[in-house]
């Protein structure tokens, strides 16, 4: 299968989960499928970030030795489905596995899209979780992100980050400081 031909096929979750077990058959097809996601037109890396984040719920040691790349492109401006996905694939990959150097550029671009209200609220939501993942390790950023937490349910927001805004501030709480 060629990936890029088969993600212009369609735009569907069918189609998606026909080029995610095309890749699951055979980690070798990985390359194919990032370079797709890291490198082609915004259509068709949206359709690609679908699979990709899919992919990180799956088997996600296998995108490991691509988080640089990952967080390089949910970095560039106006691809919110690129941001979306990669911020739920760190979201939920354990902090400890993520390399010393990624794991700055990672903090880093989540604050960043978590601070920005133009960002879309599940992009905000997924790096608001990210930042809170580090908090235990660095419990001097808790006071931090829990500002910005306050601040945006203050200012009115959607349900979905007042519930995860919430659960977050409650954990917040059993954080101890250094």
């Amino acid at each position: 299968m060629n990936i890029r031909q088969q993600l212009l096929v369609a735009h569907s979750r069918s189609n998606a989960d026909l080029v995610l077990n095309y890749v699951l058959a055979d980690q070798r097809r990985l390359p194919q499928l990032l370079e797709v996601f890291l490198h082609e037109e915004y259509q068709i890396v949206q359709r690609a970030a679908m699979v990709v984040g899919d992919l990180g719920r799956v088997e996600p040691y296998w995108l490991q030795p691509y988080h640089g790349a990952l967080l390089a492109a949910a970095d560039t401006p106006g691809r919110d489905a690129v941001k979306r996905n990669v911020m739920r694939y760190f979201s939920e990959f354990p902090l400890e596995a993520v390399a010393e150097p990624d794991r700055g550029n990672l903090l880093d671009l989540a604050f960043r899209l978590l601070e920005s209200p133009t960002e879309a609220v599940a992009i905000r939501v997924f790096a608001m979780q990210v930042v809170a993942n580090f908090c235990p390790e660095f419990p001097e950023l808790k006071d931090e992100l829990a500002g910005i937490i306050e601040l945006t349910l203050a200012e009115g927001t959607t349900p979905g980050f007042v519930s995860r805004g919430r659960k977050i501030l409650q954990a917040l709480r059993s954080v101890k400081e250094s």
